[in-house]
């Protein structure tokens, strides 16, 4: 039988950014190679593999598709490069005393007690533990976890994963961030329906796909549309947008920034069915006992200092909703 030839991490890499980028030049640029130099590696990897992990597409943005062997495959060779980063860092610790290491990823949304509380997190079981948090969008951390890149994440209303066990952390309502001039303006809660006339200012689809979704499903049940719609990047955006455009900006009750002045006033969200969830995502088959310490102790932490909401109640709610 004809042995085949192995492959370098450098191939996996190239592989894989041409996966997330799913365009020759950009994925060219982030692994420094050349297009045709791009081509070839993916030719050789192929030929490894045995079978099509690329499609060639139409569209104007997107020169390749995955198929779903290619999915697969990059699935786990994230997971390759992921050990194998691992074992250095691991390597280069033994010199700088750090006895545990626990990647934790994080969305925007997240609110800012949880990731102070993380970064402050020690396990007396594991002495001198690092906790390294690294920010992905939401879309991306499932996919960090699945692939082993995360030990595990912190996301806001994941989409349900046989790979992934959730652990409900915290649960609050959307604020609305409006004009003072708006006739909303002195509620205390706002639904979608008072808001048709009024432009909706979103967080972009590919920063949180499922928040996007959520608003576009719920204006599609209740027969409703936004005359327009304006996106942005982050909350820090929304104040700004807010005042030039007299929209309704939608946002992370935790994360919003301090919008009551300058003309832009805070109302909370009154649909029951759009809420933020931020739960702790772990793949199912992890059997880390640093792992699951690390989630038993951050649960008892939160439970601690009263942050621990896994459910949406309506007392809580309510002190939300003030102005």
């Amino acid at each position: 039988m004809r042995r085949r030839s192995s492959l370098e991490l450098d191939d996996l890499r190239a592989v894989v950014a041409l996966a997330e980028e799913l365009n020759f030049h950009r994925a060219a640029r982030m692994v420094d190679l050349t297009q045709s130099g791009l081509t070839r590696v993916l030719s050789r990897v192929e030929r490894h593999v045995g079978i099509c992990l690329f499609e060639r597409s139409h569209s104007k943005r997107e020169s390749v598709s995955l198929t779903e062997a290619g999915r697969f495959y990059v699935e786990r060779a994230k997971l390759a490069l992921a050990h194998s980063d691992g074992a250095i860092l691991a390597a280069r610790e033994t010199l700088t005393k750090v006895d545990h290491r626990i990647v934790v990823g994080r969305s925007p949304y997240v609110d800012r007690r949880l990731t102070t509380l993380l970064r402050s997190m020690e396990l007396p079981l594991f002495p001198r533990l690092r906790v390294d948090l690294q920010a992905r969008y939401a879309g991306e951390l499932l996919a960090c976890v699945r692939a082993g890149e995360f030990d595990l994440a912190v996301v806001t209303n994941p989409i349900e994963d046989a790979i992934l066990t959730c652990t409900p952390l915290h649960c609050t309502q959307f604020t609305v961030a409006l004009p003072e001039e708006h006739r909303c303006a002195k509620r205390k809660t706002v639904m979608l329906q008072d808001l048709v006339s009024t432009p909706w200012i979103l967080i972009d689809r590919h920063v949180h796909p499922v928040h996007y979704d959520t608003f576009q499903n719920r204006a599609r049940d209740l027969g409703i549309g936004p005359e327009c719609i304006h996106y942005i990047a982050d909350s820090e955006e929304a104040c700004d947008m807010v005042r030039q455009t007299g929209g309704a900006a939608f946002l992370a009750t935790i994360t919003t920034p301090d919008a009551g002045i300058d003309g832009v006033v805070l109302r909370c969200l009154g649909e029951q069915d759009i809420f933020l969830s931020t739960q702790l995502v772990v793949r199912a088959d992890n059997s880390s006992k640093l792992v699951s310490e690390f989630v038993r102790a951050f649960v008892k932490r939160l439970k601690h200092v009263n942050l621990y909401r896994p459910f949406l109640s309506e007392p809580a709610v309510g002190a939300n909703c003030a102005a």
